[in-house]
């Protein structure tokens, strides 16, 4: 009786501790857009269509609605090599970097500077009421 408590105790312990280990999560933003958090410096943004491109890793904040997501992004860096072409980023390493995506047309506009981040903002109309923290 006693060895099957103790296969029993480490059968749960070691799924407990598999689960705690774990931190993986994941929100649907919708449109196929999908937050990644996989722990700093690896939360991303996605899009499960390949045309609908994405914000690379570190994003810090986003926020989204029906139409829009913004989000604001602390790039790893150096770059990983699979977006080593795909971004340039030409400020500081410690600079943050603003993003936006229009979902239905799978447009994503970044890594931009605040100014031209705001910009985009007024010229699609993106709401006021979504905001970056």
């Amino acid at each position: 009786m006693k060895r099957n408590n103790i296969i029993w105790f480490l059968l749960f312990g070691g799924l407990f501790m598999f689960q705690y280990c774990t931190s993986d999560y994941t929100k649907n933003l919708g449109e196929g857009y999908i937050y990644r958090q996989e722990g700093d410096p690896l939360n991303d943004i996605y899009c499960e269509s390949p045309k609908g491109g994405r914000v690379p890793a570190n994003v810090i904040s986003f926020d989204y609605d029906k139409k829009f997501i913004i989000a604001k992004q602390k790039p790893k860096l150096p770059q990983d090599i699979l977006y080593e072409k795909e971004y340039e980023y030409n400020l500081e390493e410690n600079e943050i970097y603003f993003w936006l995506i229009i979902k239905k047309e799978q447009l994503v506009l970044g890594p931009l500077n605040e100014e031209k981040f705001n910009k985009a903002r007024k010229k699609y109309k993106v709401p006021n009421k979504l905001s970056l923290n």
